[in-house]
């Protein structure tokens, strides 16, 4: 598929799982990780040639199919992480609009699991998590990304599902991330 570009470093068939999702309308990403070993991930970013209303469908249609695919492999999805939306973006209303539509198709689709109410993590606690810093710019956060994790993504939406995912398996490196690990058990990031 042409509007989709593949990131992978050798995930194993059946392993659980964790997924990384940036919901973006101009690159939105999706990544599954190991939940054992998280450098061993798949990650996609699609593009949407549609607009309005066809492209939020297009999306998730991509996201669940992508989904279903991943569980058909065997992979069972242990836990789920959404970068939340920024409130004074100009684009707020169609990435709510969009987010909205991820939780309505993961809260089903997941029904019988946590997994139906994924971690909604903020912009700068990822950020912080990934890079060190909460206010990290997109190239600080590939560059981290790759000397952290030794993962190299060209790609900003990829590298935010990426570590999304990551931050979903519970696994941390350094004091850092353990300090987010224990941030965002707080029920206030379920939704």
């Amino acid at each position: 598929m042409s509007n989709v570009k593949v990131f992978e470093n050798g995930l194993m068939q059946a392993d659980p799982v964790t997924i990384g999702i940036d919901p973006s309308l101009t690159g939105f990403a999706i990544c599954f990780t190991s939940a054992a070993r998280p450098e061993q991930h798949e990650t996609f970013v699609y593009k949407s040639p549609y607009r309005g209303i066809e492209r939020l469908n297009d999306i998730v249609s991509f996201m669940m199919d992508t989904i279903t695919e991943f569980e058909l492999m065997g992979h069972d999805v242990v836990n789920v992480a959404i970068e939340a939306a920024v409130m004074a973006s100009p684009s707020t209303l169609p990435l709510s609009e969009l987010a909205g539509l991820v939780k309505y198709k993961l809260f089903h689709h997941f029904e019988d699991n946590d997994c139906k109410k994924p971690l909604k993590i903020p912009p700068m606690t990822l950020k912080k998590y990934a890079a060190g810093k909460g206010n990290a710019k997109k190239q600080e956060m590939l560059l981290q990304i790759y000397k952290r994790w030794g993962l190299e993504f060209n790609d900003d939406n990829a590298a935010d599902a990426y570590a999304l995912a990551r931050l979903a398996t519970g696994v941390y490196i350094n004091k850092v991330e353990e300090e987010i690990m224990e941030k965002i058990s707080d029920p206030k990031y379920r939704d």
